[in-house]
Protein backbone atom coordinates (compact mmCIF):
# COMPACT_ATOMS: atom_id res chain seq x y z
CA UNK A 1 0.00 0.00 0.00
CA UNK A 2 1.74 3.21 -0.86
CA UNK A 3 0.29 6.76 1.35
CA UNK A 4 0.86 9.70 -0.04
CA UNK A 5 0.48 13.44 1.47
CA UNK A 6 0.04 16.31 -0.49
CA UNK A 7 -0.95 19.72 -0.08
CA UNK A 8 -2.34 22.44 -2.25
CA UNK A 9 -2.22 25.95 -1.21
CA UNK A 10 -4.17 28.19 -3.84
CA UNK A 11 -3.53 31.87 -3.71
CA UNK A 12 -5.17 34.88 -5.53
CA UNK A 13 -1.89 34.48 -7.68
CA UNK A 14 -3.35 31.04 -9.49
CA UNK A 15 -6.65 32.33 -10.71
CA UNK A 16 -5.15 33.58 -13.51
CA UNK A 17 -4.88 30.05 -14.30
CA UNK A 18 -1.79 28.85 -13.24
CA UNK A 19 -0.35 25.12 -12.93
CA UNK A 20 0.40 24.14 -9.50
CA UNK A 21 3.02 20.98 -9.24
CA UNK A 22 3.29 19.25 -5.78
CA UNK A 23 4.94 16.06 -5.95
CA UNK A 24 4.23 15.22 -9.06
CA UNK A 25 0.55 16.32 -8.92
CA UNK A 26 -1.13 19.02 -10.94
CA UNK A 27 -3.72 20.98 -10.48
CA UNK A 28 -5.17 24.31 -12.20
CA UNK A 29 -7.93 26.30 -12.07
CA UNK A 30 -9.98 26.58 -15.05
CA UNK A 31 -12.17 29.95 -14.84
CA UNK A 32 -15.50 29.80 -16.26
CA UNK A 33 -16.26 30.57 -19.84
CA UNK A 34 -18.69 29.65 -22.20
CA UNK A 35 -16.58 26.05 -22.84
CA UNK A 36 -17.26 25.73 -19.10
CA UNK A 37 -20.60 26.81 -18.67
CA UNK A 38 -21.63 24.14 -22.05
CA UNK A 39 -19.78 21.54 -19.70
CA UNK A 40 -21.19 22.32 -15.95
CA UNK A 41 -24.31 23.42 -14.83
CA UNK A 42 -24.23 27.31 -14.45
CA UNK A 43 -25.35 28.44 -10.51
CA UNK A 44 -26.02 31.95 -9.57
CA UNK A 45 -23.36 32.38 -6.92
CA UNK A 46 -24.54 33.60 -3.62
CA UNK A 47 -23.22 36.62 -1.36
CA UNK A 48 -19.73 35.60 -1.07
CA UNK A 49 -17.03 35.75 1.87
CA UNK A 50 -13.85 37.48 1.73
CA UNK A 51 -11.96 35.92 4.93
CA UNK A 52 -9.66 32.91 4.16
CA UNK A 53 -9.00 29.81 6.73
CA UNK A 54 -6.66 30.61 9.55
CA UNK A 55 -3.20 29.30 9.17
CA UNK A 56 -3.77 27.24 12.24
CA UNK A 57 -6.34 24.80 10.65
CA UNK A 58 -5.33 21.15 11.09
CA UNK A 59 -5.17 18.93 7.95
CA UNK A 60 -6.56 15.81 9.83
CA UNK A 61 -9.43 13.82 8.72
CA UNK A 62 -11.37 11.38 8.63
CA UNK A 63 -9.27 9.49 6.17
CA UNK A 64 -5.86 10.14 8.33
CA UNK A 65 -4.27 6.97 9.69
CA UNK A 66 -6.35 4.27 7.52
CA UNK A 67 -3.95 4.10 4.64
CA UNK A 68 -2.20 1.15 6.49
CA UNK A 69 -5.70 -0.94 6.81
CA UNK A 70 -5.38 -4.17 4.83
CA UNK A 71 -9.03 -5.68 5.61
CA UNK A 72 -8.28 -8.76 2.77
CA UNK A 73 -5.51 -9.69 5.44
CA UNK A 74 -7.72 -10.06 8.59
CA UNK A 75 -9.37 -12.87 9.47
CA UNK A 76 -13.38 -12.58 8.74
CA UNK A 77 -14.91 -13.55 12.22
CA UNK A 78 -18.80 -15.19 12.81
CA UNK A 79 -20.31 -12.21 14.53
CA UNK A 80 -19.97 -8.76 15.80
CA UNK A 81 -20.45 -8.13 18.93
CA UNK A 82 -21.53 -4.46 20.82
CA UNK A 83 -22.32 -2.98 23.60
CA UNK A 84 -20.63 -3.11 27.11
CA UNK A 85 -17.08 -4.62 27.03
CA UNK A 86 -16.43 -7.82 28.01
CA UNK A 87 -13.64 -8.37 30.41
CA UNK A 88 -10.23 -10.68 28.70
CA UNK A 89 -12.04 -10.61 25.65
CA UNK A 90 -8.67 -9.71 23.73
CA UNK A 91 -6.89 -13.07 25.49
CA UNK A 92 -9.78 -15.38 25.23
CA UNK A 93 -12.70 -14.47 22.86
CA UNK A 94 -14.42 -17.37 22.99
CA UNK A 95 -14.62 -18.47 26.81
CA UNK A 96 -16.29 -14.53 28.00
CA UNK A 97 -18.56 -15.11 25.29
CA UNK A 98 -19.93 -18.36 26.51
CA UNK A 99 -19.90 -17.52 30.23
CA UNK A 100 -22.23 -14.20 29.25
CA UNK A 101 -24.50 -16.74 27.14
CA UNK A 102 -24.92 -18.73 30.14
CA UNK A 103 -25.23 -16.70 32.56
CA UNK A 104 -27.92 -14.15 30.86
CA UNK A 105 -28.99 -16.19 27.86
CA UNK A 106 -32.39 -13.41 27.92
CA UNK A 107 -30.19 -10.49 27.48
CA UNK A 108 -27.81 -11.56 24.78
CA UNK A 109 -29.14 -12.47 21.42
CA UNK A 110 -26.49 -13.42 18.26
CA UNK A 111 -27.82 -14.05 14.85
CA UNK A 112 -25.64 -15.76 12.11
CA UNK A 113 -26.96 -17.21 8.51
CA UNK A 114 -25.04 -18.34 5.38
CA UNK A 115 -26.14 -16.56 2.09
CA UNK A 116 -25.49 -18.07 -1.51
CA UNK A 117 -23.14 -17.16 -3.95
CA UNK A 118 -20.39 -16.39 -1.71
CA UNK A 119 -22.20 -14.18 0.50
CA UNK A 120 -23.00 -14.14 4.64
CA UNK A 121 -24.73 -12.15 7.21
CA UNK A 122 -23.79 -11.49 10.79
CA UNK A 123 -24.90 -9.33 13.20
CA UNK A 124 -25.13 -9.38 17.29
CA UNK A 125 -26.33 -7.05 19.74
CA UNK A 126 -26.71 -6.18 24.02
CA UNK A 127 -29.80 -4.52 25.35
CA UNK A 128 -31.83 -5.57 28.37
CA UNK A 129 -34.45 -3.30 27.49
CA UNK A 130 -35.37 -3.52 24.17
CA UNK A 131 -33.53 -6.32 22.06
CA UNK A 132 -32.63 -4.97 18.77
CA UNK A 133 -30.53 -6.48 16.21
CA UNK A 134 -28.86 -5.03 12.93
CA UNK A 135 -28.17 -7.48 10.24
CA UNK A 136 -26.35 -6.78 7.18
CA UNK A 137 -25.94 -9.00 3.98
CA UNK A 138 -23.62 -9.05 1.10
CA UNK A 139 -23.76 -10.43 -2.81
CA UNK A 140 -21.62 -10.47 -5.73
CA UNK A 141 -23.01 -8.25 -8.57
CA UNK A 142 -21.97 -7.50 -12.13
CA UNK A 143 -18.70 -5.47 -12.96
CA UNK A 144 -17.49 -6.33 -9.45
CA UNK A 145 -20.05 -5.06 -7.57
CA UNK A 146 -21.47 -5.81 -4.19
CA UNK A 147 -25.48 -5.02 -2.74
CA UNK A 148 -25.74 -4.49 0.93
CA UNK A 149 -28.79 -4.90 1.94
CA UNK A 150 -28.87 -3.71 6.34
CA UNK A 151 -31.72 -4.51 8.28
CA UNK A 152 -31.97 -2.34 11.60
CA UNK A 153 -35.55 -2.36 12.86
CA UNK A 154 -34.81 -0.07 15.66
CA UNK A 155 -32.75 2.52 13.58
CA UNK A 156 -35.63 4.04 11.54
CA UNK A 157 -34.35 7.24 9.39
CA UNK A 158 -30.60 6.57 11.28
CA UNK A 159 -27.47 7.71 9.74
CA UNK A 160 -24.88 4.83 9.14
CA UNK A 161 -21.27 4.69 7.82
CA UNK A 162 -20.59 1.57 5.52
CA UNK A 163 -16.54 0.55 5.80
CA UNK A 164 -15.06 -1.35 3.11
CA UNK A 165 -11.25 -1.26 2.74
CA UNK A 166 -10.87 2.21 3.62
CA UNK A 167 -13.22 3.26 1.89
CA UNK A 168 -16.09 5.24 3.85
CA UNK A 169 -19.66 6.66 3.38
CA UNK A 170 -22.59 7.81 5.05
CA UNK A 171 -25.79 6.92 4.46
CA UNK A 172 -29.34 6.77 6.05
CA UNK A 173 -31.52 4.02 6.77
CA UNK A 174 -35.43 4.11 6.02
CA UNK A 175 -38.42 4.39 8.02
CA UNK A 176 -38.56 1.08 8.20
CA UNK A 177 -34.47 0.45 9.43
CA UNK A 178 -33.51 -0.46 6.27
CA UNK A 179 -30.90 0.30 2.79
CA UNK A 180 -30.86 -1.36 0.03
CA UNK A 181 -27.20 0.11 -2.43
CA UNK A 182 -24.23 -1.20 -4.38
CA UNK A 183 -20.77 -0.69 -3.65
CA UNK A 184 -17.52 -1.51 -5.78
CA UNK A 185 -15.65 -4.28 -4.64
CA UNK A 186 -12.11 -3.21 -3.77
CA UNK A 187 -10.56 -7.13 -2.87
CA UNK A 188 -11.69 -10.08 -4.03
CA UNK A 189 -12.93 -11.45 -0.14
CA UNK A 190 -14.82 -8.13 0.24
CA UNK A 191 -15.00 -7.50 3.79
CA UNK A 192 -18.02 -4.59 4.31
CA UNK A 193 -19.11 -3.07 7.86
CA UNK A 194 -22.33 -0.69 8.38
CA UNK A 195 -21.71 1.54 12.14
CA UNK A 196 -24.02 3.71 13.47
CA UNK A 197 -23.32 6.37 15.90
CA UNK A 198 -24.91 4.64 19.02
CA UNK A 199 -22.16 1.65 18.36
CA UNK A 200 -23.89 -1.15 16.60
CA UNK A 201 -22.26 -2.71 13.79
CA UNK A 202 -23.15 -5.43 11.58
CA UNK A 203 -20.82 -6.95 9.10
CA UNK A 204 -21.04 -9.44 5.92
CA UNK A 205 -18.36 -10.28 3.26
CA UNK A 206 -18.41 -11.51 -0.44
CA UNK A 207 -16.46 -13.23 -2.71
CA UNK A 208 -15.77 -11.40 -5.88
CA UNK A 209 -13.86 -13.56 -8.14
CA UNK A 210 -14.43 -11.26 -10.99
CA UNK A 211 -12.17 -8.30 -9.63
CA UNK A 212 -9.20 -8.88 -11.40
CA UNK A 213 -10.37 -7.90 -14.64
CA UNK A 214 -11.44 -4.65 -13.50
CA UNK A 215 -9.33 -1.76 -13.11
CA UNK A 216 -11.14 1.06 -10.03
CA UNK A 217 -10.59 3.88 -9.10
CA UNK A 218 -12.25 5.95 -6.08
CA UNK A 219 -12.35 9.56 -4.37
CA UNK A 220 -13.85 10.09 -1.22
CA UNK A 221 -14.58 13.28 0.34
CA UNK A 222 -15.95 14.73 3.75
CA UNK A 223 -18.15 17.69 4.07
CA UNK A 224 -19.79 19.66 1.61
CA UNK A 225 -18.23 20.45 -2.42
CA UNK A 226 -18.40 17.19 -4.91
CA UNK A 227 -14.82 15.54 -6.02
CA UNK A 228 -15.67 14.81 -9.68
CA UNK A 229 -14.05 11.71 -11.58
CA UNK A 230 -13.47 12.27 -15.01
CA UNK A 231 -12.45 9.63 -17.57
CA UNK A 232 -11.52 10.16 -21.23
CA UNK A 233 -11.35 6.63 -22.54
CA UNK A 234 -9.10 6.06 -25.98
CA UNK A 235 -8.63 9.95 -26.68
CA UNK A 236 -12.05 11.19 -25.79
CA UNK A 237 -12.40 14.78 -24.76
CA UNK A 238 -15.36 16.58 -23.23
CA UNK A 239 -18.73 15.54 -23.73
CA UNK A 240 -17.58 12.74 -26.44
CA UNK A 241 -18.97 9.38 -25.73
CA UNK A 242 -16.35 8.25 -24.36
CA UNK A 243 -16.14 11.31 -21.48
CA UNK A 244 -17.57 9.15 -18.67
CA UNK A 245 -18.64 11.50 -15.52
CA UNK A 246 -20.93 12.40 -13.31
CA UNK A 247 -23.23 13.74 -15.87
CA UNK A 248 -22.90 10.61 -18.22
CA UNK A 249 -22.40 8.04 -15.96
CA UNK A 250 -22.99 5.08 -17.95
CA UNK A 251 -24.23 1.59 -16.81
CA UNK A 252 -22.46 -1.35 -15.07
CA UNK A 253 -23.64 -3.74 -17.70
CA UNK A 254 -21.35 -1.83 -20.07
CA UNK A 255 -18.04 -3.01 -18.15
CA UNK A 256 -19.68 -6.04 -17.61
CA UNK A 257 -19.98 -6.94 -20.99
CA UNK A 258 -16.10 -5.14 -22.15
CA UNK A 259 -17.47 -2.27 -23.64
CA UNK A 260 -16.21 0.45 -21.39
CA UNK A 261 -16.03 2.11 -18.12
CA UNK A 262 -18.54 3.48 -15.80
CA UNK A 263 -19.15 5.75 -12.69
CA UNK A 264 -20.92 5.08 -9.04
CA UNK A 265 -21.88 7.93 -6.82
CA UNK A 266 -21.54 6.78 -3.30
CA UNK A 267 -22.81 8.35 0.17
CA UNK A 268 -25.74 10.73 0.84
CA UNK A 269 -25.10 14.39 1.28
CA UNK A 270 -25.97 15.41 4.91
CA UNK A 271 -25.70 18.24 7.07
CA UNK A 272 -22.53 17.29 9.17
CA UNK A 273 -19.34 15.30 8.99
CA UNK A 274 -21.11 13.53 5.05
CA UNK A 275 -18.68 11.13 3.91
CA UNK A 276 -18.91 10.80 0.09
CA UNK A 277 -17.48 9.13 -2.69
CA UNK A 278 -17.17 8.71 -6.62
CA UNK A 279 -15.99 4.96 -8.05
CA UNK A 280 -14.79 4.52 -11.83
CA UNK A 281 -14.56 1.01 -12.98
CA UNK A 282 -13.06 0.05 -16.46
CA UNK A 283 -12.60 -3.94 -17.93
CA UNK A 284 -9.10 -3.68 -18.42
CA UNK A 285 -9.35 -7.61 -18.67
CA UNK A 286 -12.06 -8.06 -21.09
CA UNK A 287 -12.13 -4.93 -23.23
CA UNK A 288 -11.39 -5.32 -27.20
CA UNK A 289 -9.65 -1.84 -27.83
CA UNK A 290 -6.22 -0.76 -26.64
CA UNK A 291 -5.01 2.78 -25.84
CA UNK A 292 -5.13 4.82 -22.87
CA UNK A 293 -7.63 5.94 -20.30
CA UNK A 294 -6.85 9.78 -19.04
CA UNK A 295 -8.25 9.89 -15.11
CA UNK A 296 -8.60 13.29 -13.49
CA UNK A 297 -10.68 14.38 -10.75
CA UNK A 298 -12.30 17.86 -10.87
CA UNK A 299 -14.51 20.45 -8.11
CA UNK A 300 -16.06 23.62 -8.19
CA UNK A 301 -15.71 26.49 -6.84
CA UNK A 302 -18.73 27.08 -4.38
CA UNK A 303 -20.44 29.07 -1.70
CA UNK A 304 -19.71 26.34 0.31
CA UNK A 305 -16.20 25.03 -0.80
CA UNK A 306 -14.82 29.10 -1.08
CA UNK A 307 -12.57 29.82 1.24
CA UNK A 308 -12.49 26.02 3.50
CA UNK A 309 -10.39 23.50 3.28
CA UNK A 310 -11.67 20.08 1.94
CA UNK A 311 -10.12 16.60 2.88
CA UNK A 312 -10.17 13.68 0.38
CA UNK A 313 -8.46 10.60 -0.29
CA UNK A 314 -8.13 8.76 -3.63
CA UNK A 315 -7.91 4.88 -3.83
CA UNK A 316 -6.64 2.84 -7.02
CA UNK A 317 -6.74 -0.63 -8.08
CA UNK A 318 -4.82 -1.72 -11.29
CA UNK A 319 -4.70 -5.26 -12.59
CA UNK A 320 -4.98 -6.70 -9.62
CA UNK A 321 -2.41 -5.53 -7.63
CA UNK A 322 -2.05 -3.90 -4.39
CA UNK A 323 -4.63 -0.66 -3.62
CA UNK A 324 -2.95 2.85 -3.90
CA UNK A 325 -3.67 5.09 -1.68
CA UNK A 326 -3.17 9.22 -1.73
CA UNK A 327 -4.46 11.54 1.08
CA UNK A 328 -5.02 15.13 -0.16
CA UNK A 329 -6.04 17.94 1.25
CA UNK A 330 -6.74 21.45 -0.67
CA UNK A 331 -7.07 24.74 0.34
CA UNK A 332 -9.86 25.85 -1.89
CA UNK A 333 -9.68 29.67 -3.60
CA UNK A 334 -11.16 32.34 -2.17
CA UNK A 335 -15.31 33.26 -3.22
CA UNK A 336 -13.87 35.89 -5.44
CA UNK A 337 -13.44 32.30 -7.83
CA UNK A 338 -17.07 31.34 -7.38
CA UNK A 339 -17.78 29.24 -10.61
CA UNK A 340 -14.40 28.05 -11.66
CA UNK A 341 -13.41 24.68 -11.30
CA UNK A 342 -9.85 23.15 -10.09
CA UNK A 343 -8.96 20.42 -12.14
CA UNK A 344 -6.09 18.25 -10.25
CA UNK A 345 -4.30 16.21 -12.83
CA UNK A 346 -1.83 13.34 -12.33
CA UNK A 347 -3.62 12.72 -8.90
CA UNK A 348 -4.86 9.57 -10.34
CA UNK A 349 -2.73 7.12 -12.66
CA UNK A 350 -4.06 6.32 -16.29
CA UNK A 351 -4.74 3.51 -17.36
CA UNK A 352 -2.82 1.74 -19.84
CA UNK A 353 -5.03 -0.82 -21.93
CA UNK A 354 -3.95 -3.55 -24.17
CA UNK A 355 -6.09 -5.39 -26.41
CA UNK A 356 -7.49 -8.59 -25.34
Amino acid sequence: MIAERLMINLKNAILSGATVFAAGFTGHLMQSSPVAEMRYPVETPAQTQDQMPSSDQTAAGPFSGITDLELTSVAFTSAIVTGPALPGLDQDPIAPLRDLMADSKDKFQIKAEARPSGASVVSASVNAAAPCTAALSARPMAAAMVQLSLTAGCQPDTRVTLHHNGMMITESTDSKGNLVLQMPALSQTAVFMAAFENGMTAMAKADVTSLDVYDRVVVQWEGPGDMQIHAFEFGADYADEGHVWKAAPREAAEAALGRGGFLTELGKAMPDQDLRAQAYTFPSGTVSRSGDVALSIETEVTTETCNRRMEAQTLQLTGGGALSVTDLTIDMPGCEAIGDFLVLKNLLQDLKIAQN
